[in-house]
This record gives structure tokens, C-alpha cells and sequence, in this order.
């Protein structure tokens, strides 16, 4: 007899979920829930399995659970070396592919994080209670193929999810509902794609997050190259960042950046490596388009209010980058006139192409359209307009 669903919001429904996710042959469609389903401990998705929920039916994480929401099942394997305390966990999962083919689709997936332990990141704290906490919904390793769509993250503690190690997959139709932090509004990521992801497509995302909305970050977890990446359509309004690019000892080529609009704090668009390195960041063959963007009004919950404010596009010092395109930008600036594309020093652009930017700077006094502060081999620059004139290079 299968244990009951209640679906009521009080008792805890986790063990009645997985039980129907074991029992599935391929796919599992849940039931709409007459206040939300209440689970306590991470949901684990087989190979070859798709998880269906109504559209805005919740999953709410029971208080005290400080857990993730959902991951695949791993196989145990050679056990490796991880230095960030934030991925101790990483040490139980295989080197190798463990799952295949998953995908999950709908829902709004709480993690009600006013009730979580606070953010390990800010106190330090990696184990409560002596089990591994990383503060993020959801958490994919090794998966050769993979689906997000049609879903809604509500209030993490750090990530909505974070995809490492994970190739052919598609990230689609994400809503960030984003309230408050714990216990501040800070490392809130979106979509966190760690070292090893490849062959990957992320459309339609919209919300703010309290850090990078999309991030390829090289240097983290398993660590590995990124490439062949995807990410088109991102929306978001007082947002910290829309995408963060980060490579320190391993690449990140073959990406390509479009349709973004909105309002940034931080910044729109970050190339960076963060981490300390004995050579450059390297990449090559990244490009970014339709960028209809500005800054928005720097959050205090940083403590860095009145400091320095990046500029739109943020290439940060210490980077070697081959190619480079950046086209059909337009930049209407009501907030802060820092720069809208700048090179840092010691950072490296083998060949920069700069097509079709405007901007138009309604605060006043000099709002830069490129500042280098670094090395550019060859710049390709043609119809650049800043408050109606045209400039040249």
C-alpha cells in the first residue's frame, strides 16, 4: 500500500513522493496538492525519468530540513579531493557519468529560507547539524542529459540550482521569485553551471537574483572547461548581474550571450576569474548580443554602498581572451554613468568586435563607451553612437 500524500502543507510528504518516484517506470505526474507538498529531506531522480508538477503547485521545504530539494542519484566511485569546504560533498559521487536523460518540469519549488540554517558562505557553517549544507534548491552532478523547465525557485539560501559536470542539457522557462536573503540578500545565485558543463541551452529567465542570475564558473566544483554554451532571454529588473563568465586555470569557450534586458547593479555582463591563478583566465569565441541594458541602484545589503560600481560589461584584469564580439547594444542610462564595456589592466583581447552600440546617458557628465586599460590586438569597430555622435576608435 502506498504511503499516503497529503499534500496539505503539514505533514511531511517526502517519503510518499519518492516512493511513487521509485514505483514509476519512466514518468511521474503529480497530482495538484491542496496547499503544497511539505518535504524534509532531497527528492533523487533516476536515469531516463521525467518528473511532471502542475505549474504552480508548491514543494516547500519543511523548516529545519537544510537540505537540498532535489538531485539525481549518483553511483559511489573513486572518491577525489576537493578543497572548498562547500563541496565536501562531492567527495561521495563517481567520476563518471551518473545518471542520464532527466528531466523535470513545472512547479515552484520553496525553499523557505527564513526557516534554513543562514547562509554557510557568510557564517562559515558548511555542516549543521553534521550533515553537508550548501543552501541551493537543486543540485545535478555528472548528468548526460538534463531538463529544468517551466519551474518556479523561490528564496534559497545561495543558488537556485547548480548543474555541474553536466552536458546536453536545456535550462527553459525559469521564474526567480526572490524576497529576502538569510541572513542577508547576498550569493543568491540563479542557474550556477560549475566546471565540465557543455553542450548546454538556457532561454526564457526571468526575476532578479541577489548575485549572478547565470554564472559559468570553470574553477568551481569538479572544476573543468566550459563550452558550447547557450543563454538567450534573460529579464530581470534591480538585478545583480545577468551573467557572470569565470575561468582561472580552465577555459570557457564557444558562448554566446543574447537577448538580455533589464536593470543591473552589479553588472550586466561580467568576464572574470576571481580566483588567484599562476597564468591568465582563458576565452575565446564569446559573444554578446541584444543587450538592452542599464545600471539599477546598488543594493545596501553588500556593504559596499558608495564604493566602487562595476561597468556594464566588466572584463576583469589578469584574462587572455581570443575573440571577443560584442553587437547591437543599447545602453539608456538613468542611474550611473560608468563605463559600458571595460578592459581592465593586465587583461588581454587577441580580437575585439564592436558593431552597432548606443548609448545615451541621461544623468549627465561623461558616461565612457570603452575604456582600455589593457591589451587589444585587433579592434573591429563600426556604428557606435553615444548621445547621437558618432565615435571612433
Amino acid at each position: 500500500m502506498k504511503t499516503i500524500l497529503w499534500g496539505d502543507g503539514v505533514h511531511d510528504d517526502t517519503a510518499a513522493i519518492q516512493e511513487r518516484i521509485d514505483e514509476a517506470h519512466r514518468e511521474l505526474s503529480l497530482p495538484d496538492p491542496e496547499v503544497c507538498y511539505l518535504i524534509s529531506r532531497p527528492l533523487e531522480l533516476p536515469s531516463d525519468f521525467r518528473l511532471v508538477l502542475p505549474r504552480f503547485a508548491e514543494v516547500r521545504l519543511a523548516p529545519g530540513s537544510n537540505c537540498l530539494m532535489l538531485k539525481n542519484k549518483t553511483v559511489s566511485g573513486r572518491k577525489e579531493r576537493v578543497t572548498n569546504p562547500f563541496w565536501d560533498y562531492v567527495n561521495d559521487f563517481s567520476d563518471e557519468y551518473s545518471s542520464k536523460n532527466i528531466e523535470v518540469t513545472g512547479g515552484v519549488w520553496n525553499f523557505n529560507n527564513r526557516n534554513q540554517a543562514p547562509n554557510p558562505m557568510e557564517v562559515r557553517d558548511f555542516k549543521p547539524g553534521g550533515k553537508s549544507y550548501t543552501g541551493m534548491i537543486m543540485l545535478f552532478f555528472r548528468v548526460d542529459g538534463l531538463r529544468l523547465s517551466s519551474m518556479t525557485f523561490k528564496d534559497p539560501v545561495t543558488y537556485a540550482a547548480t548543474l555541474d559536470a553536466v552536458t546536453h542539457f536545456t535550462v527553459d522557462h525559469i521564474r526567480f521569485d526572490y524576497n529576502h536573503g538569510n541572513p542577508r540578500a547576498t550569493n543568491m545565485d540563479g542557474i550556477h553551471l560549475d566546471g565540465g558543463c557543455r553542450f548546454g541551452e538556457l532561454f526564457d529567465l526571468k526575476g532578479a537574483c541577489f548575485d549572478d542570475l547565470v554564472a559559468l564558473n570553470a574553477d568551481e566544483a569538479t572544476s573543468g572547461p566550459i563550452s558550447d554554451i547557450t543563454i538567450r532571454g534573460i529579464y530581470a529588473e534591480g538585478c545583480h548581474s545577468a551573467v557572470r563568465l569565470l575561468s582561472a586555470n580552465y577555459p570557457v569557450t564557444n558562448v554566446h550571450i543574447s537577448d538580455v534586458y533589464g536593470t543591473y547593479f552589479q553588472y550586466c555582463i561580467g568576464i572574470s576569474r576571481f580566483y588567484p591563478t599562476r597564468s591568465h583566465g582563458f576565452f575565446d569565441g564569446i559573444m554578446l548580443d541584444r543587450i538592452y541594458a542599464s545600471k539599477a541602484p546598488r543594493l545596501d545589503v553588500y556593504g559596499k554602498k558608495g564604493t566602487y560600481v562595476y561597468p556594464l560589461i566588466w572584463i576583469q584584469s589578469g584574462l587572455l581572451i581570443g575573440s571577443l564580439r560584442i553587437s547591437e547594444l543599447h545602453r539608456r542610462e538613468e542611474e550611473n554613468t560608468v563605463e559600458t564595456i571595460y578592459v581592465d589592466e593586465n587583461a588581454e583581447i587577441r580580437d575585439l568586435v564592436l558593431d552597432h552600440i548606443t548609448t545615451e546617458n541621461l544623468v549627465g557628465g561623461e558616461m565612457p563607451l570603452l575604456v582600455n586599460r589593457g591589451k587589444i590586438g585587433r579592434l573591429s569597430a563600426r556604428d557606435l553612437i553615444a548621445d547621437g555622435e558618432e565615435i571612433h576608435f
